[in-house]
């Protein structure tokens, strides 16, 4: 009668214990990197009864919880909006540092300190292969370019690393250049390619071949959508309001001006002065010039005129002033074609979206509408245009029919003009131009002039060289020349080429000095510094840890372990020769709980049905005491 009893107080213990587990597992059903835990039970020894009139049997003692089985199985993968969430693609365990301590956890949920090293939320550090590139001096960090960061592990060696906000990276002058081209030999070839020079754009020509001589600092103003218009700096709109009709619906506003988002709700039946001034009054708490009168609404920027609206009253409107910069300092700011292009088509984008494709087809600018609505582009003069500029986009700044292409001019390029840029002794972007012409042509050869043209502060370096061509087309020579402390190589032909298509390749190994703009993580555990040079910097590798018997893990909470004798030490893949073997990183990731939430809950429930049945052992084995003790009354 006892053992019944003893059954039933051992069944409660376990099953108290197996809700707990599986409590413990609902509840971290969202936490990152969480490992599931299923509770194992084993039966308590046997109490073996011997009777002269049956044979032998066993009664249980009831059971006990034997153990806890971590499920190690991968977590969904989720995107992250933080450049440094990663999720491990695969087994193995990130290593993170609380003082002498070494914790591993699946969790890659990191940000940076306040001294720029990248922590948990438990403020611990991760751990990785440091480069050791990242240098101060005088309170500024700068990258050391001398330092080998190739098989950075496997390493012995870990340690936290530091991130700063702001790094430069030191410059690479020019000692090697190579131009690659055809230089045209058809008479009746009159169009040019780009020059980039450190004044002039010279990257766009009219349709006689005529430089535009689009002057740094000069702008363009243009937009889509609703009208803007530009005079003197200001950026000015005006919308037009009608009466709400009593329809028992509210008047619901929603619409955001240069990231500036406006909410309003007004009356059923407003009137149009009613909308008007709702709006301009939220737009003036936001510092934006705003008038209403008589139902409409003018509004006024500087810079950028960008509306995106979530309400049929107000229309979407994309307008900026766009300026060539050989040094692009914002975004509106353009120094290439491509930049011009992409600018257009962000603008377009804000505008229409998914409903505008701007692209630079045979010279010109193309705008091509995909849908089935009549659309509006503008364009006029800014504050410092250029005039041949905007005769050339003109037909661009007018309505854009549905299905419909719509070109501007056309901007030619002269086949014999090249152009590119090399980094200076002192660390500088310096342009460069080469200028071939055709001198004469004899029974046995083509001879054309070819010069190099570096401006300087102190005035152009230059250099002239005869260039001579088989009567194939096929460059004889010079095929090297040194020049300015630069080793340049030509690959030149001649031939003709009547479709007026030049191309050439100029490329340089000089680096300009470069100043970060973001750090990233790569598959392989890499991080990388980004310099606004188009420079990627290894600065570490983070190392992905195993273990022989990762369920000899030692939980301690916050989805981190210890590793224990039973467990055995962390170690790294590696190949037969040593070299650390990755295991696939995906950043901008994080690895969720890998909680089975319905079987959690069934387990949760078949626990408690158990703890239940338990309980009534006991009170049913109290019962029969009570009975036996009656019995001897």
């Amino acid at each position: 009668m006892t053992t019944s009893f003893y059954n039933g107080v051992s069944g409660l213990i376990s099953f108290q214990n197996g809700i707990d587990i599986w409590g413990d597992n609902i509840a971290n059903v969202n936490t990152p990197g969480f490992k599931e835990s299923i509770p194992e039970f084993a039966s308590i020894f046997s109490n073996t009864l011997n009777t002269n009139s049956s044979p032998t049997s066993d009664i249980g003692l009831g059971s006990y919880l034997n153990s806890t089985a971590k499920d190690l199985s991968t977590g969904s993968i989720i995107d992250s909006d933080n450049s440094f969430d990663i999720a491990i693609g695969g087994d193995g365990w990130i290593g993170v540092k609380n003082n002498e301590n070494i914790f591993y956890t699946r969790n890659g949920s990191f940000t940076r300190d306040a001294n720029g090293y990248l922590v948990n939320e438990m403020g611990e550090y991760l751990l990785v292969a440091n480069a050791d590139n990242i240098v101060q001096n005088n309170g500024k960090f700068y990258i050391q370019r001398n330092v080998n960061t190739q098989n950075l592990l496997p390493s012995q060696n870990l340690s936290p690393i530091q991130l700063p906000e702001s790094i430069t990276l030191p410059a690479l002058p020019t000692q090697n250049a190579s131009l690659l081209t055809n230089l045209n030999n058809d008479t009746h070839i009159t169009t040019s390619i780009p020059v980039r020079g450190t004044i002039d754009f010279s990257a766009m020509y009219n349709k006689n071949g005529d430089d535009m001589e689009i002057r740094n600092g000069e702008d363009l103003f243009f937009g889509f959508g609703h009208t803007v218009t530009y005079n003197n700096g200001l950026l000015s709109s005006t919308y037009c309001f009608e009466n709400d009709k009593k329809d028992g619906s509210a008047v619901n506003i929603d619409f955001s001006l240069n990231s500036k988002k406006i909410k309003l709700t007004l009356p059923d039946g407003s009137t149009k002065e009613d909308i008007a001034n709702a709006i301009a009054n939220a737009l003036q708490k936001e510092g934006f010039n705003a008038l209403s009168n008589q139902g409409k609404v003018t509004i006024n920027t500087t810079d950028k005129f960008i509306l995106t609206s979530n309400t049929p009253l107000l229309q979407n409107s994309a307008a900026a002033v766009m300026t060539y910069k050989e040094t692009p300092s914002n975004k509106f700011d353009f120094s290439t074609m491509n930049d011009f292009i992409s600018l257009l088509q962000n603008l377009s984008s804000t505008a229409y979206p998914n409903q505008l494709n701007i692209s630079l087809q045979d010279g010109s600018v193309v705008v091509q509408n995909d849908s089935n609505e009549l659309l509006n582009s503008f364009i006029s003069k800014a504050s410092n245009s250029n005039e041949m500029f905007l005769q050339n986009l003109g037909n661009l700044g007018e309505e854009i029919f549905p299905n419909s292409k719509n070109k501007s001019f056309k901007f030619l390029s002269n086949s014999q003009q090249f152009g590119g840029y090399i980094i200076n002794s002192q660390g500088n972007k310096s342009s460069i131009s080469f200028n071939f012409t055709k001198q004469k042509v004899t029974p046995a050869n083509q001879i054309w002039q070819g010069e190099i043209t570096i401006p300087t502060p102190n005035g152009d370096i230059k250099t002239a060289q005869n260039f001579t061509f088989d009567t194939n087309g096929n460059l004889i020579g010079p095929k090297e020349i040194s020049f300015n402390n630069i080793n340049f190589s030509f690959f030149l032909t001649a031939f003709s080429k009547a479709n007026n298509t030049t191309n050439f390749q100029f490329s340089q190994d000089g680096i300009e000095e470069g100043y970060l703009t973001n750090y990233q993580i790569d598959e392989n555990g890499n991080i990388l510094g980004l310099f606004s040079n188009s420079q990627q910097i290894k600065l570490a590798q983070i190392p992905i840890f195993h273990f022989q018997n990762p369920q000899g893990l030692e939980s301690i909470g916050d989805s981190r372990f210890m590793q224990t004798s039973n467990s055995g030490k962390a170690f790294l893949y590696t190949d037969e020769n040593g070299n650390y073997i990755p295991t696939k990183i995906l950043s901008n990731k994080i690895e969720k709980s890998n909680v089975n939430l319905s079987q959690a809950m069934t387990e949760l429930i078949l626990t408690q049905k158990a703890f239940q049945a338990s309980a009534k052992t006991v009170t049913t084995s109290d019962e029969m005491i009570q009975k036996a003790i009656n019995l001897k009354r």
